[in-house]
């Protein structure tokens, strides 16, 4: 056969690899959204010096991980603690965030 040839175990072990890499993924999301969410991390701090951040940048952030990981984002819906009331394109605002990558 030509090509690289898989076998059951290899099989499994991908399996289990891209489960856990996504759970341990939507994790940090939800991690970094908590630390977007805290008192020392608000516009006025972030956008002033040193951060410096362009508060349009910050708002696409904002918005995209409150998608990813907020109490009505992908992770909550992952983990079974809010069920969306329709569809929902949670990459709608973090496709911003990754240049061409996820432009479709």
């Amino acid at each position: 056969m030509a090509g690289i040839t898989f076998t059951a175990t290899q099989l499994n072990a991908q399996a289990g690899l891209l489960v856990q890499s996504l759970w341990t993924n939507l994790e940090e999301v939800r991690r970094f959204k908590l630390w977007l969410d805290d008192s020392t991390h608000t516009n006025a701090i972030l956008t002033a010096s040193p951060y410096s951040v362009a508060a349009g940048d910050l708002d696409a952030i904002r918005a995209a991980f409150a998608d990813l990981g907020g109490t009505t984002g992908l992770y909550a819906v992952a983990h079974g603690s809010y069920v969306p009331g329709g569809t929902n394109n949670f990459f709608f605002n973090a496709k911003n965030l990754t240049g061409l990558n996820y432009a479709a």
